[in-house]
């Protein structure tokens, strides 16, 4: 079923975007508030392009399985940028023409595929940043990672479910070119932000 497959076919863009991701830094609970900064950038930027156009997008019956409401991470990102005094309008423009799927099932749910991918892991970084010495008392900038709480694992299921269910196997070339270019996004906004290395200045 097509999970699996974009699984495979997404591999070497996934480790690409780990690899601009700060993981090491991440799981050996050194992430510095700087870098932290960035990553919760990144990915309020590509949410505040995408998110709602992607919802907007899906059939209602779709919506209403996937409960997509339910999945709409823009404001937990923007409370962390506020928490962390980081202004949203101050923010890069993009260097690089971003990807945004047609209006097609199989292409929306590629797209969803990663953004919601991204939040799987999210509950692990969040107990390893927690772990930070960094980030002592810091918990109330952390809503985005662990933005499903428990619920994480059945959202994840339910998604899965739903993936395998709608993308047809004629659109699976669609759905797989759709995951590929959304993680091109964050890969290409993770370099531009890598060529501005002082965006965030230290925080002691």
């Amino acid at each position: 079923m097509i999970a699996g497959i974009l699984r495979t076919e997404t591999a070497k863009k996934h480790e690409a975007l780990e690899s601009l991701m700060f993981v090491n830094e991440i799981m050996n609970n050194s992430l510095s508030i700087a870098n932290y900064k960035t990553l919760l950038t990144i990915n309020y930027i590509i949410h505040q392009k995408l998110e709602n156009k992607l919802a907007n997008m899906l059939d209602k019956d779709l919506a209403i399985e996937l409960e997509i409401n339910s999945r709409l991470k823009l404001n937990a990102l923007e409370k962390d940028l506020a928490y962390w005094e980081i202004d949203n309008l101050t923010l890069p423009s993009l260097d690089f023409d971003l990807f945004v799927p047609e209006k097609n099932t199989a292409e929306i749910l590629g797209a969803l595929y990663v953004l919601e991918g991204a939040t799987l892991g999210g509950n692990v970084i969040k107990k390893h940043i927690l772990a930070n010495p960094n980030f002592k008392n810091h918990e109330d900038g952390l809503n985005y990672y662990g933005v499903y709480g428990a619920e994480l694992g059945s959202k994840w299921k339910i998604f899965v479910t739903v993936l395998n269910n709608r993308v047809k196997e004629e659109d699976y070339e669609r759905c797989i070119n759709s995951a590929n270019q959304t993680f091109e996004n964050l890969i290409k906004l993770s370099k531009q932000f890598s060529w501005h290395t002082q965006i965030f200045s230290p925080v002691y």
